[in-house]
């Protein structure tokens, strides 16, 4: 097979072992399924419910999509800026989008290690959408094809401003690089600039507390 093939397999997962990892943490068990059903992992409150019976089941389905970029300075544009991108099936969307126990969940990498972070193993940032943001992105079209390419693009920007306290923030944007409703993200880390939503879309926790509020 290409080795191109290989690079896109390892990266991707790399991505979802990552939100394994991160599930563990926060006390759920997590698992991927043998078939690819457009969910690559499923999270369990398997230890809660063996240690008490009483509690009920909770179980959360996600896509996992993983990219690699180098952020720099663009012309015309204060800070440091870059667009990645995530292709996933129609279908996936469809299914995802449906109820807020399903998220997409991003992780990129950063290709120049001694840029952002200080290992390549690192994550340079991590952000979800769970299905509820994706059925309101892609109503305000947020998802497109590309000429040639079976799946749908997802585009998001990721930002930092160029005064010393800016914070990094992931933008959801439509083919022509415009903001989708309910497309911003937050700052991470910074206080006083909450997603569009309110939530915590840079961790596992901040996703988990969001879905058990409704």
């Amino acid at each position: 097979m290409a080795q191109d093939f290989f690079d896109l397999l390892y990266t991707g997962y790399t991505g979802e072992y990552q939100l394994m990892s991160s599930l563990y943490r926060n006390g759920l068990d997590a698992l991927r399924p043998p078939a690819d059903m457009g969910i690559d992992v499923v999270s369990l409150n398997l230890k809660e419910r063996l240690a008490n019976p009483e509690i009920a089941a909770e179980t959360f389905y996600f896509q996992v999509k993983t990219a690699v970029t180098s952020v720099c300075e663009v012309n015309g544009r204060p800070g440091a800026f870059a667009t990645v991108e995530f292709r996933l099936k129609a279908s996936e969307v469809d299914l995802l989008a449906r109820s807020r126990d399903r998220a997409l969940f991003c992780y990129v990498y950063n290709s120049r290690a001694d840029a952002l972070t200080d290992a390549y193993e690192t994550p340079f940032i991590c952000f979800w959408l769970d299905g509820e943001l994706l059925a309101k992105v892609r109503d305000g079209g947020a998802f497109f094809r590309k000429e040639g390419e079976p799946k749908l693009t997802l585009a998001c920007q990721l930002r930092k401003p160029a005064h010393e306290y800016g914070h990094w923030y992931a933008l959801v944007v439509d083919e022509d690089g415009n903001k989708v409703e309910g497309g911003y993200l937050g700052a991470v880390g910074g206080e006083g600039y909450p997603a569009d939503d309110e939530a915590d879309h840079y961790s596992v926790g901040g996703y988990l507390a969001h879905a058990r509020s409704c």
